[in-house]
């Protein structure tokens, strides 16, 4: 993949923009723009963690061969830094998990979350070594 193609891949994450939906109890939800379908609506919802989790995943690269790992896990580490300055600038008073999984056989993914009351992390991280946790507290 050039740099170009790599840069238009991946502009939802590198240049991230969000848009927040409610549910029929008044939650708001944190969402990435994406060139997928937009949620405008939600009715109760039982897991809100894992909602926002799921949809706010972005694949960067699948395998990652030995020669370049170095080079892909100081990008992928750029990309989450960004995500996360991001997030503090446009939600400051709401606190995050993001995630970055590293699984150079298979994938890096770029996945957050908020902190909802009452619901645990969407991983726990010691049972994932991949898995590098940051979490973004509210001013």
């Amino acid at each position: 993949m050039n740099g170009f193609k790599a840069i238009i891949e991946l502009q939802d994450i590198l240049f991230p923009k969000f848009y927040t939906a409610i549910d029929s109890e008044d939650n708001e939800y944190i969402f990435l723009k994406t060139q997928d379908s937009t949620i405008n609506s939600l009715d109760k919802v039982s897991d809100k963690t894992q909602l926002e989790a799921y949809e706010n995943h972005i694949h960067i690269c699948g395998k990652v061969k030995k020669r370049v790992q170095h080079t892909a896990i100081t990008s992928a580490k750029l990309i989450t830094k960004n995500l996360i300055e991001n997030l503090k600038a446009s939600f400051p008073n709401k606190n995050f998990y993001v995630y970055l999984d590293c699984d150079f056989n298979d994938h890096i993914i770029l996945r957050f979350h908020q902190l909802w009351e009452n619901e645990a992390p969407y991983y726990d991280v010691k049972d994932f070594p991949n898995i590098e946790v940051f979490k973004i507290e509210a001013k």
